[in-house]
């Protein structure tokens, strides 16, 4: 009682481990997982783009101190830095000008437009844009056409190229004649003309005029060549100027490039510069620039006032004066750093290069010009400094709420894990650790199958169009900090809009996000509690199919005798199969390289698992019947072998056994008959010769006699026992059932050895039941046995104790037992004790042959019951079971006649 109350008591306890309480904790442990994401999620939403520190600085910086507003400070500059490359690009004297020439050849290399005809690969601007916008958005179907140049190469080496149609058009007037048989003319023009040809490499000709004067030793077809949707200025067609320069002369490819190149720049130039520029005008933005180029002693400015180029020094100066007195943030870039000037929170030095080195407007040469800018931070206009700053101050308080509450739920997060880590695998109620089944599956098994269930369910998140999932992994990239400067080679359009501080996440967003966070915390806690039994148990590694590989591997090569075989053949055919499929289908080649993977498995095992098979057989054949093959790790049909071998062994251990134990029966036999025998015998002999030396007359002789008689009587009833026996172990008896009372049986047995039981101070209690307990068995051998087991208790049972005997039935059932306490310490098993001539009193000086219980049980089994022996201590107990069957009429009366019959000598 106080062990169980000890036991609940512990149990309350250690509550923090029951089944409820580990669930409960488990789930706040998904769902604070699940609203960290969330609320990462949202806080990224908010801070848009922002890094970690960013975001962290927003609680004490303010709008115009952040690097938001630097980088939208930095994006009007480079607005303004491009608006004067497109004026420049397309504008003269401060007007679009479409008739201004543009050499494309010194655009690709120098980057600038001198407005003259250089290379003879020049058009006007409005022929560029208009030939641009039909190639835009298309796949090169009306920039280029197939076979629509022909290439000769002359004897010195030149080039010189024709248009397919004006090529076949010489040869047929027979200006151009080819020098070779004629059916391989007709072959080569033939693949020529179709395109099939690209080098004539597999003729050999010569071209001439009409005169037989050699033109070209070459020719074949050039490919791809360009639609010319304009001719170049001063020139027919594109062929013409570059068979008239000696500098583009073998280079045609280059000046089909070029002009592609120059054709899509521009047009996506010309729609920036389409697009306008009103928001950078005065009264349309809080931000002021001047730009002063030195080059052409011009301002560009959006305020009046800072026009004129001679003022450029004072405008600088009235710009940042007035920012010492009003709320106004400024920077000043000099071709030198050391001039550089902001209050602006920047680096000056990044600022500086970033500024000076964007590449559109400086053309590749070094940068001298001054550019001054400012920002009126009362915002007396509402553009879109204004707003993001409203919405910078608007979102302060949902972001700091936002990052509190991701606190809190990752403070939970971590002492939720804890809690579990801990408690993993452990019950209240005891200190053992208990595994899940899953926790059996091998290591990498079971974590691919987490990884497998997180990437499928991610990717059905993913179908589903969960929006959350898309910014959460976005906004990651802009935690690790991929936000940061602007790259030099990076233009901001001039629409530019912030992505920070003017987001917030939708109800859709949150729900997904939320969903999703608390599937994959879920897969998490799968994988990750089982990692953590795994290490408790100490079978991370040993259940790890890596271990598994080196542990089969090194049975291999322990066994490479039997094994070599097997695995080089296999090997071989692999490898003639992977020569075979290599050039297949790449996901075919894995499956079957994994399936014959799991067939040299398979095979080599069955090999190793066979030789254990023999082992084993040697072993026993030896005569080691002891030997067990160890099963662990046989499968299948080598599994049920070995047990099938191991029983061999054991049923020749037993046979064994038997063997001996009947061999010790035996010399027990000769042992205690002898010695039974001999002991009567003796006391015969002695008193025969007392009685021939003693007078006949003498009132001893009659003493004599009553003893030679005693001793005569228990050597014939030993002689009885023997024999009968000799009769049950053979089965040579015959039965004769009926129907008997057993309950009056019990009665007339106690009654005829009532004396033997008075004599040594024996009393018997019984407790009989009140109805008739019918039997059906052979009267005169039942009564023998109960004779047998109440002769027993009689002789052994410690005197001045009681004796009880108890019967008990039931439906189908009737039972009988009977205890004593033994006179003699009971140091045998109980089942030795129904063996033959074993006696309780192991010194034999009582008498008895040691053959009544065994002839008990005998007969008991024969008749269809069970004879069962107790010991506990000195405490001996007999029980006998019988099935039942209904009394009839004469039971009763047949029981007496038995009685009577067994008490006159009848067995």
């Amino acid at each position: 009682m106080h062990k169980k109350a000890y036991k609940e008591g512990l149990t309350m306890k250690k509550w923090y481990r029951k089944t409820v309480t580990r669930t409960i904790v488990l789930v706040v442990a998904i769902l604070s997982g699940a609203l960290l994401v969330t609320n990462l999620l949202s806080l990224l939403t908010l801070a848009g783009g922002m890094s970690l520190s960013q975001i962290q600085k927003m609680n004490t910086q303010s709008f115009e101190e952040s690097e938001e507003f630097s980088k939208m400070v930095e994006s009007y500059m480079y607005d303004v830095q491009e608006k004067l490359y497109l004026q420049n690009l397309f504008e003269s004297d401060g007007a679009y000008n479409p008739k201004k020439l543009v050499d494309v050849m010194e655009l690709s290399k120098k980057g600038k437009i001198s407005e003259t005809n250089l290379s003879g690969v020049t058009y006007t601007m409005e022929e560029l844009v208009n030939w641009g916008e039909t190639y835009s958005g298309t796949d090169n179907d009306n920039l280029y056409k197939q076979n629509g140049v022909i290439v000769c190469q002359k004897p010195d080496g030149n080039y010189y190229y024709y248009y397919t149609n004006d090529f076949f058009s010489l040869i047929n007037a027979g200006k151009l004649q080819f020098q070779m048989g004629e059916q391989d003319r007709d072959q080569f023009l033939a693949g020529l003309q179709a395109g099939e040809f690209t080098t004539s490499g597999y003729y050999t000709f010569q071209i001439t005029d009409e005169n037989g004067e050699l033109l070209y030793t070459d020719c074949w077809n050039f490919g791809q060549s360009m639609i010319e949707k304009y001719a170049p200025v001063g020139a027919d067609n594109l062929l013409q100027v570059v068979n008239n320069n000696p500098q583009l002369n073998g280079r045609l490819t280059l000046v089909y490039d070029n002009i592609a190149t120059a054709l899509q720049t521009i047009y996506e130039d010309w729609q920036d510069y389409e697009g306008g520029w009103d928001y950078l005008e005065e009264g349309n933005t809080n931000f002021t620039y001047l730009y002063a180029d030195e080059s052409t002693k011009k301002v560009t400015t959006n305020k009046a006032e800072y026009a004129n180029y001679a003022d450029v020094k004072k405008s600088i100066e009235d710009m940042i004066e007035s920012a010492s007195k009003n709320p106004v943030k400024y920077m000043v870039i000099y071709p030198e750093l050391k001039d550089f000037k902001t209050n602006m929170n920047v680096s000056y030095s990044d600022q500086w290069l970033n500024t000076r080195s964007y590449g559109y407007y400086s053309g590749g040469t070094k940068w001298k010009d001054v550019f001054a800018v400012a920002v009126d931070t009362k915002y007396p206009i509402q553009d879109q400094f204004y707003q993001t700053s409203i919405d910078y101050q608007n979102n302060i308080p949902q972001m700091k709420e936002t990052l509190h509450f991701m606190i809190f739920s990752g403070v939970l997060f971590l002492v939720t894990v804890v809690w579990l880590t801990l408690g993993a695998g452990r019950k209240p109620q005891d200190e053992e650790l208990h595994l899940l089944k899953f926790d059996s599956w091998k290591t990498e098994i079971a974590a691919a199958v987490v990884i497998f269930v997180w990437v499928i369910g991610s990717y059905f998140f993913f179908v589903a169009g969960i929006d959350g999932i898309h910014i959460l992994f976005d906004g990651i990239t802009g935690l690790c900090g991929s936000y940061g400067a602007v790259e030099s080679d990076t233009f901001v359009p001039s629409s530019y809009v912030p992505n920070v501080y003017i987001q917030t996440l939708s109800l859709g967003e949150s729900v997904g996000a939320f969903a999703y966070g608390a599937f994959t915390f879920t897969c998490f806690f799968a994988g990750y509690l089982s990692l953590v039994r795994r290490i408790k148990a100490k079978s991370l590694w040993e259940n790890s199919l890596l271990r598994s590989f080196g542990i089969f591997i090194g049975k291999i090569l322990r066994d490479v005798k039997l094994t070599k075989k097997t695995a080089g053949l296999l090997i071989l055919y692999f490898l003639f199969q992977l020569f075979v499929l290599w050039d297949r289908d790449f996901f075919l080649v894995i499956l079957l390289l994994i399936a014959d993977a799991v067939l040299f498995y398979c095979m080599v095992a069955n090999v190793m698992e066979k030789n254990r098979l023999r082992k084993g057989i040697q072993e026993i054949a030896a005569g080691n019947m002891s030997y067990q093959i160890p099963i662990d790790g046989l499968h299948g049909e080598n599994k049920k072998l070995a047990l099938m071998i191991n029983g061999i062994g054991t049923g020749l251990n037993k046979a064994v056994a038997e063997a001996m134990k009947n061999e010790r029966l035996k010399t027990d036999l000769i042992t205690n008959v002898s010695h039974d025998i001999k002991t009567p015998l003796t006391s015969i002999l002695n008193y025969v010769g007392i009685l021939r030396q003693t007078d006949p007359a003498d009132p001893k002789v009659q003493d004599y006699l009553n003893i030679l008689e005693e001793k005569a009587q228990r050597l014939k009833t030993l002689t009885e026992d023997v024999v009968e026996a000799s009769k049950v172990s053979s089965g040579n008896i015959s039965l004769e059932y009926m129907d008997l009372d057993l309950s009056e049986m019990i009665q007339q047995t106690q009654g005829e050895l009532e004396e033997k039981f008075e004599a040594r101070n024996l009393a018997i209690v019984t407790d009989l039941p009140a109805e008739p307990a019918v039997v059906h068995v052979d009267g005169r051998r039942m009564w023998r046995v109960l004779e047998n087991i109440y002769g027993n208790a009689a002789k052994y049972a410690m005197p001045g104790t009681r004796v009880y005997a108890t019967l008990k039935t039931d439906d189908t059932k009737v039972r009988f037992s009977l205890k004593n306490v033994s006179e003699h310490q009971l140091n045998i098993q109980a089942d030795e004790l129904t063996e033959r001539f074993i006696r309780g009193d192991i010194s034999r000086s009582t008498e008895g042959s040691g053959l009544g219980l065994s002839i008990a049980k005998s007969l008991t089994t024969m008749q269809g019951g069970t004879f069962d022996l107790y010991l506990d201590g000195d405490l001996f107990r007999v029980d006998i079971t019988f099935p039942r069957v209904k009394a009839k009429g004469n039971a009763a009366g047949v029981t007496e006649e038995l009685a009577e019959k067994s008490s006159s000598g009848v067995s």
